[in-house]
């Protein structure tokens, strides 16, 4: 596999080039923590607690997710969550890291993405098993974003010697 651009790492940018890196990859870190709040809220995370956010539950009188509620979650998430692991991918694949490491992240975070955008649609209109299906899912997302996220500030903050530095015979 080619990179797109094997000059640019981020690790040989100057600070201001890595400081925005910075942000942007801090900004989806708070991104994901509200969204796993959110989500906690809302379900308690558990399997029952799920499963009767989208089917209903006559313990707490909520009504099953209707197709157009379902319809319109889906629709937002279709055209965000693969952006944003596009442009996680990307600053991950500014990095030194194995091309074999890039293309199990790359798998890893929209196998992710699918399984989340079909499992909501899964468990409402089939089973309550595939609860198993969203955990699964939402565990890949949140295990490669993490890695997404480490590894580019790891090397862009501590790792000290660029990869492109000027030779000294020059």
């Amino acid at each position: 596999m080619r990179n797109f651009n094997t000059r640019f790492r981020l690790r040989d940018t100057d600070r201001h080039i890595r400081l925005v890196y910075t942000l942007f990859l801090t900004l989806m870190f708070i991104g994901f923590g509200f969204s796993f709040f959110w989500a906690h809220s809302m379900t308690g995370l558990s399997p029952g607690g799920i499963a009767a956010h989208y089917r209903g539950s006559d313990a707490t009188f909520g009504e099953p997710m209707s197709f157009r509620e379902l319809a319109e979650i889906t629709h937002f998430h279709l055209f965000t969550m693969p952006v944003v692991f596009m442009i996680l991918v990307h600053v991950l694949y500014l990095t030194g890291a194995s091309n074999r490491l890039k293309i199990g992240m790359t798998w890893m975070a929209f196998s992710g993405v699918i399984l989340d955008l079909a499992s909501p649609w899964l468990i409402r209109y089939v089973s309550p098993v595939f609860v198993l299906t969203m955990l699964g899912g939402d565990t890949l997302m949140v295990v490669s974003f993490l890695i997404m996220m480490a590894l580019p500030l790891y090397e862009m903050w501590f790792i000290q010697s660029p990869l492109m530095a000027p030779d000294s015979s020059e």
